[in-house]
């Protein structure tokens, strides 16, 4: 059976290869790897760096035997750091041209979409909060121009957060099946919006989701972060939930199928 971990970077100064291994060891099978920022950048040169760095960390994970889909884009986070050194018109203009080298990778065929777009996931002014919406909006529509997927980085999911980013994707005219709420829980999952919701892989949460009979995906939001080994959870964490919730009846075969193959499948399209 195949199973795929929703939400995985890699780092590299990080376990690398090792840590796919130790995925697949485990009985996994298949990554959404997702680009994560690796350092301050100013430039989109520098932008165009780092997500070399992440196709480049894609090939080592396919090496290693895990098929893999790449997403990657500007950190929301960055956007506000951006605003706050180079003022905001600055910024935008910077957010906007990485989001467009993202969205070209994507036309390549290098990219299965963009990610992690959203919003801060921490209280910020008005300002702030506005501009990060309206720019989420525009790098939304601008994806579906090339028929990606996008992971969205944002606050808990609560009903009324999944509603919001429902009517964002709404005015974007972007198919919420393909926009995953990542780091989703139970309150994502009660209200999703059409989203599709990637769901941090605990028993706890694992159990929930189970429960309330709704698609979702299982991640570890892994960071391969030297400084913090095992961060978000191990590599080693959704295949070994996921066999351990079949063989105690949480999950079915038809159920892990859905969470591993067909939602999957449907948001990313070709894993390789």
């Amino acid at each position: 059976m195949e199973v795929t971990d929703d939400h995985f970077h890699l780092d590299p100064r990080g376990r690398r290869g090792d840590a796919v291994r130790e995925f697949l060891k485990a009985g996994g099978s298949r990554l959404v790897l997702v680009h994560k920022p690796y350092g301050e950048w100013r430039k989109l040169p520098q932008f165009k760096v780092q997500v070399a760095t992440t196709l480049r960390l894609a090939g080592e994970a396919r090496d290693a035997g895990a098929c893999v889909a790449v997403v990657a884009a500007p950190h929301p986070v960055e956007l506000v750091q951006m605003a706050e050194k180079l003022g905001d018109t600055v910024a935008e203009d910077l957010y906007l041209k990485a989001v467009d080298h993202c969205c070209t990778l994507v036309a390549e065929g290098e990219l299965a979409g963009l990610g992690e777009l959203g919003r801060p996931h921490f209280p910020v002014d008005a300002a702030v909060w506005e501009q990060a919406n309206r720019l989420l909006e525009a790098a939304l529509a601008r994806t579906r121009e090339v028929d990606g997927a996008a992971v969205l980085h944002t606050e808990s999911g609560t009903p009324e957060v999944m509603a919001e980013l429902g009517e964002i994707a709404d005015r974007a005219r972007f198919p919420k099946a393909r926009l995953v709420k990542h780091y989703g829980g139970p309150g994502a999952l009660e209200a999703p919006a059409g989203l599709a919701v990637s769901v941090i892989a605990s028993r706890t949460n694992l159990r929930a989701a189970a429960a309330l009979g709704t698609e979702f995906m299982l991640e570890t939001d892994y960071l391969d972060d030297p400084a913090r080994p095992g961060a978000v959870m191990g590599p080693r964490t959704v295949p070994r939930r996921t066999r351990a919730a079949l063989e105690d009846g949480m999950l079915d075969e038809t159920l892990a199928h859905r969470i591993h193959v067909e939602l999957p499948d449907r948001v990313y399209g070709k894993f390789s």
